[in-house]
């Protein structure tokens, strides 16, 4: 991947000198040229074929997102102790193929303006620098991920990755359930087992199938319908009870929440203060996640024997979550482009940016984040506003939103990597 990532920025540069000698051979001047180039959108490499190339680009982005989908649903499932060729063939093929066909659409199938081509350029541009550091493929991975969902419509897309999350998982839990993979690979907690249904861990489990259930509410976000509510409910209850991911299955139930008010609310007009407030939300989370672990002291020889009280009540309730990130502050340094990061699970995100990722990126996710959440609002898109809630509180408890298969919301992103206006920013639809 490391040839890809500076294939891509050398790519994206040659795209821009090439529409600046293109546009000057049209005549105009220079001041001309690059007031086009800035202000209107157009195809980089020439505009021949506009139109099939950006249908192309359509089918393209979906392709990426089957292959991504299957490669890590199915690839990275237990099945791979059963078969070598899973990891050693199938694996690298699907990701090739994904980065491909997300390379493909950002490079001939999407139209930019010069200013939006270099908000998400640069933002590759570090992602590329962090990912160098860090060596983490999924960061990457849906960074580029997010690059080429520019003005895609994403009904379409959001279908293709659930029916083939919703296969390769049907897949895998067939296997399990035959007595073929991971037959009987359980897990222990104080003494109750949780079932990891074919996929090494139970919190793996809750998060793909998580993902999958943030997809399939983005799907409804037209029309809610009370048969939604009750399904996501059920499967957050389902999520408590097998494999008892708690994370995971408190987030589904509050995005279950979430749907009945979204139901409620259908033809109702948002509030003026409610834009922001959905913006300051990520902020309150990123102080909450730095400054809790701050206040722990530290009373036994275990990571979790901590104070005072009430914080140890707190962080076993978060299992150890406070108290990981404690320890990470006290052991760990924090590099400016990241590090990589084999240490313990720091299980939130935010801690968990902060030292694989470095505090540039940290910093970044957040404005992007509450950007997004800020503009879908502003849209009166509540669907999509408690969507990237429900990934939000999933982010303080985990670091799989930075996984693309667990986190679907990252494609709402993509108006605000690209520095839209939030009306410009693709529906669902």
């Amino acid at each position: 991947m490391f040839g890809f990532a500076n294939f891509l920025l050398l790519a994206l540069f040659a795209a821009a000198v090439f529409d600046l000698i293109f546009a000057l051979a049209r005549g105009g001047g220079l001041r001309g040229a690059l007031h086009g180039l800035w202000n209107t959108p157009h195809l980089l490499f020439g505009q021949q074929l506009a139109e099939w190339r950006l249908q192309l680009g359509r089918i393209l982005f979906a392709a990426g997102l089957a292959a991504y989908e299957i490669s890590v649903v199915f690839c990275n499932s237990m099945a791979r102790q059963n078969w070598a060729w899973v990891q050693g063939v199938m694996s690298p093929v699907l990701e090739w193929l994904a980065f491909l066909c997300f390379g493909a659409k950002i490079l001939f199938g999407t139209r930019y303006t010069w200013r939006e081509l270099l908000a998400g350029g640069a933002l590759y541009f570090i992602a590329r620098w962090v990912y160098f550091n860090s060596q983490n493929i999924w960061w990457i991975g849906i960074v580029v991920a997010v690059l080429a969902a520019k003005d895609v419509p994403l009904r379409r897309p959001l279908q293709v990755y659930f029916a083939s999350g919703c296969a390769a998982m049907a897949v895998v839990l067939a296997l399990h359930f035959a007595g073929i993979v991971a037959p009987d690979l359980t897990s222990e907690r104080m003494g109750a087992l949780r079932g990891t249904y074919g996929y090494g861990h139970p919190n793996t489990f809750g998060g793909l199938v998580f993902g999958l259930v943030l997809a399939y509410a983005l799907l409804r976000a037209q029309k809610v319908r009370w048969v939604d509510c009750l399904l996501v409910f059920a499967v957050g209850v389902f999520l408590l009870v097998g494999p008892a991911s708690r994370s995971a299955a408190l987030c589904t139930l509050a995005l279950a929440v979430g749907l009945v008010f979204c139901r409620l609310r259908t033809g109702h007009s948002v509030p003026r203060w409610w834009p922001g407030t959905c913006a300051g939300m990520v902020g309150l989370t990123a102080a909450v996640s730095y400054l809790l672990p701050l206040l722990v002291i530290k009373v036994g020889p275990w990571n979790n024997d901590i104070g005072p009280a009430w914080l140890a009540k707190l962080d076993s309730l978060l299992t150890c979550r406070i108290s990981l990130t404690w320890m990470a502050y006290r052991l760990l340094d924090v590099k400016i482009a990241g590090q990589v990061f084999n240490w313990p699970t720091v299980d939130n995100s935010f801690a968990f940016a902060l030292f694989q990722f470095g505090p540039v990126v940290a910093a970044l996710l957040g404005i992007l984040f509450s950007a997004a959440l800020w503009g879908h609002a502003k849209q009166g898109r509540r669907v999509e506003v408690c969507c990237l809630f429900a990934m939000l509180a999933y982010a303080y408890m985990e670091v799989q939103p930075f996984h693309l298969t667990t986190n679907p919301t990252a494609l709402l992103l993509c108006g605000a990597v690209f520095a839209q206006a939030s009306a410009r920013w693709q529906k669902i639809e």
